[in-house]
C-alpha cells in the first residue's frame, strides 16, 4: 500500500539522516513532507502546485512568527506546574490549550484549502474521493481483531511507552497503576471509523456539486470547522470518558515522579522549549 510504504521510507530515511527525526528537521522540511503527503491524495497540475507551494510558504511563515511562541510559553507553564504539583484542572487547561492550537491552525488554513479544492478538475476530485475511501478501507483491513484481554494489554503497553518517552523507565508500581486506569478505557475504533466514513460521504457529496467558490465556502466550512457534529452520541460519550481517564493517568504520573524521572522530564521540556525558540528565529 503506497501510504504505508511512504511512512516506512520516511522512518528509514530519518534513521539514517539523524539518530531520530528531530523537531527542527521535521518543521523546517514541512513543505517537502506536505507535498509528499498531498501526493497520496491528488496530482496537482503545474499552476495548482505553484499556488499550493506559495500558500504553504505563507502559512508556514505565519506559524513560525506567531504560533511557536505560544507553544513554548505553554511548556514553560507546564514545567512550573509539574514541579510544584499539577492539579487535574491545570491538566485539563493544558489539554484545552493544545486543542486550541490545532484549531487556530485549521481555521487559518481553511480558506486556502477551500480555494484549492475549488480549482480541482472532475478527475482530480474523484481521485481525492477514491484515496480517502482507500485510507478508510486500509485502516479497517489492517486493524487486528483483538479479544478484550488482548486489547487491554496492548493499550496498557502503548500508554506506558508514551509516558516513558518523557520521564524514562517507569517503576513497577507506576506501570501497575497505569494499567489499572487503562481498564476503564473503551475502544473507539469502530465508532471513529463510522464517523470518518460519514464525513467522507458528506465530503464526496460536496465535491460532486459544481458551484462557485462562495458556495463552496459555505458547504466546506461545516465539514472543516465542525466535523464533530457528525460524531455519534456514543462516540462523543466514549471519547469523553477516555479523555477523563487519560487526565487521571497524567495526574497520577506527574505527581508521583521519582527524582530521576523529574530530572528527565525537565530536560525533555527544556530541550523542546529550546528547539521551539530556535525555530522561531530560524527563518
Amino acid at each position: 500500500m503506497k501510504r504505508n510504504i511512504k511512512n516506512g521510507l520516511l522512518v528509514i530515511f530519518c534513521s539514517f539522516l539523524l539518530s531520530a527525526c528531530s523537531l527542527s528537521f521535521i518543521y523546517n522540511n514541512l513543505d517537502w513532507l506536505s507535498n509528499w503527503y498531498l501526493d497520496d491524495y491528488v496530482t496537482l497540475n503545474q499552476e495548482q502546485q505553484q499556488i499550493f507551494d506559495s500558500t504553504f510558504d505563507e502559512l508556514h511563515s505565519w506559524h513560525r512568527q506567531t504560533q511557536l511562541r505560544e507553544y513554548y510559553l505553554q511548556l514553560e507553564v507546564l514545567k512550573k506546574q509539574v514541579n510544584e504539583g499539577i492539579s487535574v484542572n491545570e491538566i485539563d487547561a493544558q489539554l484545552a490549550s493544545i486543542k486550541n492550537h490545532w484549531l487556530v491552525v485549521r481555521e487559518k488554513a481553511k480558506p486556502h484549502l477551500i480555494s484549492l479544492i475549488h480549482t480541482l478538475s472532475k478527475t482530480q476530485r474523484q481521485q481525492v474521493i477514491d484515496e480517502i475511501e482507500n485510507v478508510n478501507k486500509e485502516r479497517i483491513e489492517d486493524r487486528d481483531e483483538l479479544t478484550k484481554a488482548q486489547w487491554y494489554k496492548e493499550a496498557c503497553k502503548e500508554r506506558q511507552q508514551q509516558i516513558k518517552k518523557w520521564v524514562g523507565k517507569l517503576t513497577k508500581d507506576q506501570k501497575a497503576e497505569v494499567c489499572n486506569f487503562v481498564k476503564a478505557y473503551s475502544s473507539t475504533f469502530k465508532l471513529r471509523m463510522e464517523y470518518r466514513i460519514k464525513w467522507h460521504l458528506d465530503f464526496k457529496q460536496a465535491l460532486a456539486i459544481d458551484i462557485n467558490k462562495q458556495q463552496y465556502e459555505v458547504m466546506f466550512a461545516e465539514l472543516i470547522s465542525n466535523p464533530e457534529s457528525l460524531k455519534s452520541d456514543e462516540y462523543v460519550k466514549s471519547s469523553k470518558i477516555n479523555a477523563e481517564i487519560s487526565v487521571r493517568i497524567f495526574h497520577f504520573i506527574l505527581n508521583n515522579l521519582t527524582n530521576k524521572q523529574r530530572k528527565r522530564f525537565n530536560n525533555e521540556i527544556d530541550d523542546l522549549i529550546d528547539d521551539l525558540k530556535a525555530l522561531e528565529v530560524d527563518d
